[in-house]
């Protein structure tokens, strides 16, 4: 094809986005011919990513990849995605470390660029990175990714200090910091954090607008949220008092959507009056729920007993509500009356799935001592007996 049209090899060989996974030696052969090409024609570079494998094993390319970073940085790439080799379970973590010794990535080097907008840094280390040399400050990126990234909370400081324009932020499973403390970031607008055992959390930004948080089960858990114009909050596996959620809510005015996962020990939480909220998902959160959002106009709710859900009337005018129940203890009359009940409260449901591990036989006359009940509306039933 390349023989047979310029455009075609144009097209091929000046390709704006670059995917590298550096395994092997015939590897970085490879990529240092392909980037040298780049660098000669300076041949623009919209996003790189770059995968630095095990099986390499040698501290020889870590001066090709200081080369292929520095090339990528001055062609004008704007998306930088750079996965290193600490994705590894600890027993195996001594064996490597003269082996495969982590790549001591030039952080500041990189937030010293003047188009790169997203850095997403996975499986790397920050720990040994030195201040010395000053930190260099990043008015152009705006989103910023750090995953299974080991750094300590001196670093993350002087990360967040050095990019001040960033709007999008994702924290998961860092090693090394025992607290995640995000104060006064004046342009933040989402914000996600998968947090380790036992780590606290304290998020003040009054610009935040959409936050997921992903937490471990545990007693010790310390969650600070301050944001009050959240239009979106997702919480799962977070262990938090019964008041957090609902001062929570009522502090967020502009609440659209919130979705909440495995909530243990949660009673239940009453939703005042919020006019703002539409969407709602509740899954594996087991109490009493009282909903009083007169907007709201999706519910979904996943779980394994019937939802104890009080729907005020305002709220009930539902355009999508869909309700999956997974039911593994024996079921009877008495559960199929109250499931009957709780649907016959709206006017109507978009979809209702039932999946049975075990079910009683059904006497048809305690089920007619409840005729009394309206039958529920539902567009579709999905019922799925194992």
């Amino acid at each position: 094809m390349s023989i047979l049209s310029k455009t075609w090899l144009q097209a091929w060989s000046t390709l704006p986005n670059l995917k590298f996974i550096c395994n092997y030696s015939i590897d970085s052969k490879i990529i240092d011919a392909i980037l040298e090409r780049y660098m000669d024609n300076k041949i623009p570079i919209d996003k790189f990513e770059f995968s630095y494998g095990l099986e390499h094993g040698s501290r020889e390319v870590f001066p090709l990849i200081d080369k292929w970073l520095d090339i990528a940085l001055h062609n004008g790439v704007k998306h930088l995605l750079y996965k290193g080799t600490c994705s590894l379970s600890p027993s195996i973590y001594k064996r490597i470390d003269t082996l495969n010794p982590s790549y001591p990535l030039p952080i500041f080097t990189i937030l010293a660029s003047e188009t790169l907008r997203e850095l997403v840094l996975t499986d790397s280390d920050l720990m040994s990175v030195s201040l010395s040399n000053g930190v260099a400050n990043s008015h152009s990126l705006r989103k910023l990714s750090l995953s299974r990234v080991s750094l300590d909370e001196n670093m993350l400081h002087n990360l967040l200090n050095s990019c001040p324009l960033l709007v999008g932020l994702v924290l998961e499973y860092c090693p090394g910091l025992k607290m995640i403390e995000l104060l006064n970031l004046q342009k933040i607008k989402s914000l996600s954090i998968w947090a380790k055992i036992n780590q606290r959390v304290i998020v003040q930004a009054p610009t935040l607008e959409h936050m997921s948080y992903f937490g471990y089960l545990s007693e010790e858990l310390d969650v600070v949220i301050e944001c009050q114009n959240l239009k979106s909050l997702d919480l799962s596996y977070v262990m938090i008092s019964n008041g957090f959620l609902p001062q929570l809510v009522s502090k967020s005015q502009f609440l659209e959507r919130l979705k909440l996962v495995n909530l243990p020990r949660l009673e239940g939480f009453y939703i005042c009056r919020s006019k703002s909220l539409e969407v709602l998902y509740i899954r594996d959160c087991e109490g009493i729920w009282e909903i009083d959002a007169p907007n709201l106009v999706s519910l979904d709710y996943n779980g394994d007993q019937a939802p104890e859900l009080k729907i005020a009337k305002e709220a009930r005018q539902l355009k999508h509500s869909k309700i999956i129940l997974h039911c593994s203890s024996s079921l009877n009359a008495v559960w199929f009356c109250k499931l009957r009940k709780f649907l016959s409260n709206s006017t109507s449901w978009s979809q209702v799935s039932l999946n049975f591990y075990e079910c009683n036989d059904i006497n048809i006359s305690d089920l007619q001592l409840h005729h009394r009940i309206a039958i529920p509306q539902v567009d579709v039933l999905n019922v799925d007996i194992m």
